[in-house]
């Protein structure tokens, strides 16, 4: 069953899915992929998580950014509230995959 994003209204490759074609492409059976693909986001989430930039030459590369604290007008009321600084993970894209959508 194909699922629509909500936000962009188009296909939308969920976990699942994502689990099977890599599954395919492998010629593994679905719990290997499914191993490989929870494998791959725990060591990218632990990298991330104890301060490395993690890069897939080609794909991409996830990295943690400062954002700074900024003052914004509550939509509630306008008054002004603060919301502090924090780290964003952040991912950048490859020039592969960047050439992938832009031909």
């Amino acid at each position: 069953m194909t699922m629509i994003s909500q936000k962009t209204q188009r296909p939308l490759l969920g976990k699942e899915e994502l689990i099977h074609q890599v599954a395919a492409r492998a010629g593994v059976k679905l719990d290997v992929g499914r191993s490989v693909l929870e494998a791959f986001t725990e060591v990218v989430r632990e990298g991330i998580a104890s301060g490395h930039d993690v890069r897939l030459y080609g794909f991409g590369t996830w990295e943690v950014r400062r954002k700074a604290g900024r003052r914004v007008k509550s939509i509630k009321g306008g008054a002004l509230i603060l919301i502090p600084t924090r780290d964003r993970v952040c991912f950048s894209v490859g020039a592969t995959l960047s050439q992938a959508v832009n031909g």
